[in-house]
């Protein structure tokens, strides 16, 4: 069932889905009689192509599911010791021994370990959670986070690693068993905070919270590549597809 659906969102992303619609279009014009339906397909999925490359179409989705939680910005204060645990949810990595420990973990990965060390330094006495098993490349991504965030000064009393995640369901419940009824904080991508709050809520827990690597940022003086079809749009498109389909999984199978 899990490789059943990575394959589907896989085959559902943008490039792959207009690809196919493209392909089957050339295959009616060459092969069939049905011109019509061949020109529309290929019509759509150039269209559809073309519209999700784009950056104000692609910032507009996305910005949909970034903006439903603020930056978690709140600076240190003698209030904040209730904190136990800043939670952070791995984004993705690769093992290659030939390059460097930063380029092995995915940026999103990269960029929610500088985010949950900058929170283990705005709250004082709390615990770093780092949470990834081992999906297609072993070791576990929590051992790439931990050497990120050993790099980054984190001493090792103030580490927890969870190994066993291949999902963020698997996740929800794996770090219930970790903070108990302790207050803690939810670092994870801002496009994958509404899919992982519904998940961690599910499980009884209540987690303050802290979304980072926003990509639909706000951009006042936009350059001309921004008006033009680009991959960088392509690829946010395909992040706000891909979070959809996980949303719409979960609750198919009643996990939200």
């Amino acid at each position: 069932m899990f490789l059943f659906k990575k394959i589907t969102a896989a085959l559902l992303a943008p490039l792959p889905l207009c690809l196919i619609a493209i392909l089957f279009g050339l295959l009616l014009l060459w092969f069939t009689q049905k011109k019509k339906t061949g020109n529309t397909l290929i019509f759509l999925g150039i269209s559809l192509l073309t519209l999700l490359s784009l950056t104000p179409v692609s910032n507009s989705l996305l910005a949909s599911l970034e903006n439903r939680y603020p930056s978690h910005l709140q600076q240190s204060t003698t209030n904040n010791h209730d904190v136990k645990f800043i939670v952070v949810l791995g984004g993705g990595h690769i093992t290659d021994p030939a390059i460097s420990i930063t380029s092995q973990a995915n940026t999103s990965t990269l960029v929610r370990v500088t985010e949950g060390v900058r929170l283990l330094k705005t709250y004082p006495g709390s615990k770093l959670v780092l949470s990834g098993g081992s999906v297609f490349s072993k070791p576990p991504e929590a051992e790439t986070m931990h050497t990120i965030a050993k790099v980054m000064g984190v001493v090792e009393n103030s580490l927890i690693l969870e190994r066993q995640s291949k999902d963020t369901k698997d996740q929800a419940v794996n770090i219930k068993v970790i903070v108990k009824d302790n207050r803690f904080i939810l670092v994870t991508s801002a496009s994958h905070m509404p899919r992982a709050m519904a998940l961690f809520e599910n499980q009884g827990l209540s987690p303050t919270p802290a979304p980072t690597n926003h990509r639909a940022r706000n951009t006042n003086t936009p350059g001309p590549g921004y008006y033009f079809p680009n991959a960088s749009a392509l690829r946010s498109s395909e992040i706000f597809i891909h979070e959809h389909l996980g949303i719409l999984w979960a609750r198919l199978r009643g996990q939200i």
